[in-house]
C-alpha cells in the first residue's frame, strides 16, 4: 500500500520516525491524517514572506531570477530565524508535556543550544559563519522535531517508541 503523500511528508520531517517506532506509528498516522497535516504545519517553518514591489516601482519590470535555496540547506526550510522561532515554540512544547525528568532535562538542554544559536545568529558577519550556524540550528532542528512529533503523537493518544520494543 502505498504511503499517502501527507504521511510522506512527517516521515521526510523526522526519517527516524518509522524505524524508531516501527510499522504502528505509520498505521496509527493513516488512522488519523487530520493529526498527521497538523503535524506537517508545525513542523515545517514558515517560508520566508516575499517583499512587495515599491509603490513607484515600475510594474513592467520583472523581478530577477534568484537562485533556488541548495537542498538541505537551512534555506529549504525557511530562514534561520523562521526556524529558531519554531523551535522555541516546539522546545516549549516539549518542556510543558514532558512526561519525566529525563524528558524535560533534553528540553532544557535544546532550550540553552537555541539560546547559544540564536545569539551567535544576532553576531554572524561572513557567509561562512552563516554556512556554520545553519548546519548547527538544522542539527538541532532535527532532534527537535524528531522528539515533538513523538511526543504530539503520544499526546493525541497513538503509540510511543516504547511500546515497538514490546
Amino acid at each position: 500500500m502505498p504511503i499517502p503523500p501527507w504521511l510522506a511528508l512527517v516521515l521526510k520531517e523526522a526519517p527516524g520516525l518509522a524505524k524508531e517506532y516501527g510499522p504502528a506509528a505509520v498505521d496509527w498516522l493513516r488512522q488519523h491524517p487530520e493529526l498527521a497535516r497538523d503535524l506537517v504545519k508545525q513542523v515545517r517553518p514558515r517560508a520566508r514572506p516575499v517583499p512587495e514591489p515599491a509603490a513607484d516601482a515600475a510594474p513592467d519590470v520583472a523581478a530577477p531570477d534568484l537562485p533556488a535555496p541548495a537542498a538541505g540547506s537551512a534555506d529549504d526550510h525557511g530562514d534561520v530565524s523562521g526556524v529558531i522561532t519554531m523551535l522555541h515554540e516546539q522546545i516549549a512544547y516539549l518542556l510543558e508535556s514532558a512526561d519525566d525528568a529525563e524528558e524535560r532535562r533534553r528540553a532544557e538542554a535544546w532550550g540553552a543550544r537555541l539560546q547559544r544559536l540564536e545569539r551567535a545568529h544576532a553576531l554572524l558577519g561572513t557567509a561562512a559563519e552563516r554556512q556554520q550556524l545553519e548546519g548547527q540550528v538544522e542539527r538541532l532542528r532535527a532532534e527537535v522535531v524528531a522528539a515533538f512529533l513523538v511526543e504530539r503523537i503520544e499526546d493525541a493518544g497513538g503509540p510511543s517508541p516504547s511500546d515497538a520494543d514490546r
